[in-house]
């Protein structure tokens, strides 16, 4: 009698531990899941901020040697701003190629 009723009992505590066990993961999964995407969107939102960092960087540089250097001033005013000393003509072309 005594070994049937410890063997309920044995039964009965494992049965419980099993649903404990169940709803724990129930609860614990989803929560795992997130921090997944989580961890994922971090370290997206980590590569895109390096991005931006370098090319703030590489803008700063620029602008830098914008107010420094004369030369590359006037280089880039006539290469993207088609300006020309007193007494140049300037010649544009039409790219064939282009729509």
């Amino acid at each position: 009698m005594n070994v049937q009723r410890f063997i309920q009992r044995i039964c009965s505590i494992a049965i419980v531990a099993l649903l404990l066990a169940i709803v724990a993961l129930r609860f614990y999964v989803p929560k795992i899941r997130e921090e997944q995407a989580l961890k994922k969107e971090l370290a997206q939102k980590t590569l895109d901020f390096q991005r931006e960092a370098e090319e703030l960087r590489l803008l700063r540089l620029k602008q830098e040697k914008l107010r420094e250097d004369p030369e590359f001033l006037e280089k880039i005013a006539r290469e993207n701003l088609g300006y020309t000393k007193p007494g140049e003509t300037l010649f544009l072309f039409k790219d064939e190629d282009a729509p």
